[in-house]
C-alpha cells in the first residue's frame, strides 16, 4: 500500500511558526524541563559496584533494580508531566485565547484523566520493555564479559605476553569470546526487534490527548491505534529524530538547560508530525478506531 509522505521541512517551519506566535510557550514546559536537568545528575551506574558481577543472577538483577528504580520513576513522572504539557499545547492550538500557564501544563493531573493518562503510559512502558528484553540481555552479556576481561588481567600482570597454548588462557578465550559474540548478537537483533515498536507507539501521547476529549481514553485501544498509525511512517518519524539530532545535542552539552526553548520546539515539531499522519490517514480513509 502507498502511504502519503510527509514534507518534514513543513513540519519544522510549522513548528518554528507557531513557537514564534506564542512567546509564552515555555511556560508549559518548565516542569518537565526541571526534571531532565535533575534526571542528567542521576547515574544509576555510579551505585553498582564491579564486583556485582561474580554475585548469582538474581542478585545481579536485584541490585541493578535497586539503583535504577529511582532514575526509572523520576523518568516516567518526566514522561508524565511531558504529555500534561503536550495536552495544554494542543488546547492552545485548537483555542489561541488561551494563556500558556505553569497551571495549564499540569491539566492531565486532575482526577477525571490523570487514572487514564497512568495507565496508558504505564502500558506504552511495559510493552517497550518487553521489547527491549533481548537488548537487555546483550548489555549484560556485554558487561560480563568485560569483567572476565578485566579478572583475567588482573590475574596475568604478564598479558599480553601469554602462553596461548596454556588450558586456562584457551578457556578464557573461548568463554569471553562466547559471552562476547552472544552479546553482539542479542544487542543487534534486540534493536532490530525494539526500534520499529519504539517507533509504532511513537503516537500514544497524542492519541491519549485528543482520546481524553473525547471520552475514549482507553489504553489498549489508544496503544493499538498508535500502531495503526505509524504503518509507513515509522522511518519517516526515524529521520524526523535525526533531523532533530542536533538539538538533543545541544540540550545534553548544556546538562539539560536548554531544554527550556529546545522541548517546546521539539515537542510542537512532534505534534506536527503526528497531525501530518493523521490527516494521511483520513486522506486515504484509513479504518482506525476513532471517530476523528
Amino acid at each position: 500500500m502507498n502511504y502519503p509522505k510527509i514534507d518534514l521541512k513543513t513540519i519544522r517551519q510549522e513548528s518554528k511558526h507557531f513557537q514564534a506566535d506564542t512567546p509564552r510557550l515555555f511556560l508549559l514546559y518548565i516542569l518537565p524541563s526541571m526534571l531532565v536537568i535533575l534526571s542528567g545528575f542521576l547515574n544509576p551506574l555510579s551505585r553498582i559496584h564491579g564486583t556485582v558481577l561474580e554475585q548469582p543472577f538474581f542478585s545481579i538483577l536485584g541490585q541493578i533494580l535497586q539503583a535504577y528504580l529511582f532514575p526509572l520513576l523520576v523518568s516516567f513522572i518526566g514522561t508524565i508531566l511531558l504529555t500534561s504539557s503536550v495536552y495544554a499545547t494542543l488546547t492552545l492550538m485548537k483555542d489561541s485565547k488561551t494563556e500558556p500557564s505553569v497551571k495549564n501544563s499540569l491539566a492531565l493531573f486532575d482526577e477525571e484523566r490523570f487514572s487514564q493518562t497512568f495507565l496508558t503510559l504505564l502500558l506504552k512502558r511495559f510493552y517497550l520493555f518487553l521489547w527491549s528484553i533481548p537488548n537487555l540481555l546483550g548489555i549484560y552479556f556485554l558487561f560480563y564479559s568485560s569483567f572476565l576481561a578485566k579478572k583475567f588481567v588482573t590475574l596475568h600482570p604478564e598479558f599480553p605476553n601469554l602462553d596461548l597454548s596454556s588450558v586456562e588462557t584457551e578457556r578464557f578465550l573461548m568463554v569471553f569470546g562466547l559471552y562476547f559474540l552472544a552479546s553482539l548478537i542479542l544487542i543487534i537483533v534486540g534493536n532490530i526487534l525494539y526500534i520499529p515498536q519504539y517507533y509504532a507507539y511513537s503516537q500514544v501521547e497524542f492519541l491519549l490527548c485528543y482520546s481524553l476529549d473525547l471520552g475514549q481514553a482507553s489504553p489498549r485501544r489508544i496503544l493499538k491505534t498508535s500502531r495503526s498509525f505509524m504503518k509507513g511512517y515509522k522511518f519517516q518519524h526515524f529521520v524526523l529524530d535525526l533531523q532533530l539530532l542536533p538539538w538533543y545535542f545541544l540540550n545534553w552539552i548544556t546538562f539539560g538547560i536548554a531544554s527550556f526553548l529546545l522541548l517546546p520546539y521539539i515537542q510542537c515539531t512532534k505534534i506536527s508530525f503526528y497531525r501530518a499522519v493523521l490527516r494521511a490517514a483520513l486522506s486515504k480513509k484509513y479504518q482506525l478506531n476513532y471517530p476523528w
